[in-house]
């Protein structure tokens, strides 16, 4: 079953090859309901349908850790049928069935961009945070297994069935999606207390130890290459952001981060003199009203493989973009407009530098 990508237009027609009918009728289902009956005449013997942006409304993107798969996609058919003036049928309707993702081609694949790839991910080095779990997005029907590979041995492998009912499937090197071992004892219900032994045992010990990521797939094995760097200096964040295949990608930034807190707020001069004569010095002639605060931060990845140029041209391209840090998830909003390509002949090392902001105001206003 093949993937509507859509982000980027995608197109259903029907030609009248005996020139007797009239008009067509599109009928669209999602998840197994009928959401739209469209019809459209027939002009130089064609009718053409963009659908796209009425099937991108069935989807709503959830970050949710027990069932990430569960919005991410979603069940499609379609079907289309001529008819004449008199409102008699011409012929078989045209059907398709597949699945609609979040996702988007680019200008030089043409037109109805799709894909049966199993790793749903562009790039095949992946850096890991020390002692964090690798979860990694595969397409349930075009992916039959994944192994994680450490020296040469394979540590953990997941067999992947195939589904009626959503593409997606998230497979961790962690039963649970645990990104440090303070992170599994608290989900547990325990308290992690740190002390000199447990920190000397957990820099010397890795808990998830992975070095390769083999994917098989209908296209073939593919084999992802992990990096794990240790830091001790900084605060690491964790970037995930719906990528350019529909699916939740993570991207760790290891080193130097820098927040701000932008300000905007609005005065007004007042009158502050009594019916006396005077006034109160305690008073506000310029009074501030309606202050709102926008936290910002940019991030640094570290140096990296220069296939990173496509998965940050991927990050600065989607639409849902969130950050965890110390454990805490928050909605964010890429700042960063534009990307100048590194490479390790033109750089020598690879490392970039985005600025995110915090897709909320920093004091509650939701009503």
């Amino acid at each position: 079953m093949a993937n509507v990508f859509v982000r980027s237009p995608f197109y259903v027609s029907v030609k009248d090859l005996g020139g007797t009918a009239s008009y067509a009728i599109l009928t669209i289902t999602i998840d197994g309901s009928t959401v739209y009956t469209l019809r459209k005449d027939i002009v130089s013997s064609w009718a053409t349908f963009e659908i796209a942006e009425l099937l991108r409304d069935y989807l709503d993107l959830e970050y949710d850790d027990t069932n990430l798969h569960v919005t991410h996609s979603k069940p499609y058919s379609t079907s289309l049928q001529r008819y004449t003036s008199a409102g008699s049928t011409v012929g078989l309707p045209s059907v398709a069935s597949g699945f609609i993702i979040d996702a988007y081609g680019l200008f030089l694949e043409g037109a109805n961009p799709t894909t049966t790839r199993g790793y749903m991910q562009s790039n095949d080095v992946i850096y890991r945070l020390g002692d964090s779990d690798i979860r990694v997005p595969v397409d349930r029907n075009n992916t039959t297994e994944v192994s994680f590979v450490y020296n040469g041995n394979v540590v953990y492998t997941k067999s992947i069935s195939t589904s009626t009912d959503y593409v997606f499937e998230y497979v961790s090197n962690s039963t649970q999606a645990y990104d440090s071992f303070a992170d599994r004892v608290r989900s547990l219900g325990g308290e992690y207390e740190t002390n000199n032994c447990i920190e000397e045992f957990l820099s010397e010990y890795e808990i998830f130890n992975v070095d390769e990521i083999h994917i098989s797939t209908t296209d073939g094995l593919r084999v992802v290459q992990v990096n794990t760097i240790d830091e001790c200096r900084y605060t690491p964040a964790k970037i995930s952001f719906v990528n350019r295949w529909g699916a939740l990608q993570d991207l760790w930034f290891f080193k130097k981060s820098v927040q701000q807190l932008d300000i905007t707020k609005e005065e007004y001069k007042r009158f502050a003199v009594g019916l006396s004569g005077t006034y109160d010095t305690r008073v506000h002639p310029r009074k501030t009203y309606n202050v709102q605060g926008q936290k910002k931060i940019t991030l640094n990845t570290g140096f990296v493989d220069e296939s990173y140029n496509d998965l940050v041209e991927e990050l600065l391209q989607s639409e849902q973009v969130w950050m965890e840090q110390d454990s805490i998830i928050t909605p964010m909003v890429v700042d960063t407009k534009s990307l100048t390509y590194k490479t390790s002949v033109n750089d020598r090392l690879v490392d970039y530098a985005l600025s995110f902001s915090y897709a909320y105001d920093n004091i509650q206003n939701i009503r």
